[in-house]
């Protein structure tokens, strides 16, 4: 059979064919509604298994004359034209995506190198004279400004023996919410006690971490 043996060119029963006040039993009356219907559906399922009988047919045809492969020369020059464009238009997609991607990568180390830049501390050296006036008092401190408070103060004496007696070291350190019994944080440098403010043992060096 064909496609053209499936077509319909009139149905068999009309319901316009009926009078208007139709006399027939109430399951013919059904099957006259039905009829048109059903070789409307029939029609259909020959059609689409005409259509797989040929699909089949092609398909073999195909393998047969071109083997599982079609090379470009087989194709019309306008078809491989069409092809070469999509596949130009594809390679363009990747390479724009994959130079996204990279510059993505790059724009993350460049923000991961000045957050490592932003952490690094900056050292700040200097000195300062003790100013001791003979009181003993724990109130008798010193205050040193440095613009700033730092992350961390490291303090030692040019007289090795004094401060190693007072303070039991040869330098003292101070570091955020945590200072030592000789030096303290502030919010503009750091402060001194009384034995790292001895006149006599001045200068006092110092190194800040900012």
């Amino acid at each position: 059979m064909s496609f053209s043996d499936h077509k319909i060119t009139a149905f068999q029963h009309k319901i316009t064919d009926l009078p208007d006040q139709p006399s027939l039993p109430a399951n013919e009356l059904k099957a006259r509604f039905d009829s048109s219907p059903e070789e409307l559906r029939q029609a259909v399922n020959g059609i689409c298994d005409e259509a797989s009988r040929l699909e089949a047919r092609v398909e073999g045809i195909v393998v047969d004359t071109f083997g599982d492969t079609i090379d470009r020369e087989m194709l019309s020059e306008e078809l491989a034209a069409e092809l070469d464009a999509k596949a130009t238009q594809a390679a363009l997609s990747d390479e724009a995506g994959a130079r996204v991607q990279s510059d993505k990568a790059l724009a993350d180390r460049l923000t991961a190198n000045e957050t490592l830049t932003a952490q690094k501390c900056e050292i700040y050296c200097g000195s300062y004279a003790g100013s001791w006036d003979g009181d003993y008092s724990h109130s008798n401190t010193k205050t040193v400004s440095l613009g700033f408070q730092p992350k961390a103060v490291i303090i030692s004496s040019s007289n090795a023996s004094n401060i190693a007696g007072y303070g039991a070291t040869l330098a003292h350190i101070a570091v955020e919410d945590a200072a030592s019994p000789y030096v303290s944080i502030t919010s503009t440098g750091f402060q001194v006690s009384r034995y790292m403010n001895l006149s006599a043992n001045g200068p006092f060096r110092y190194v800040a971490l900012k």
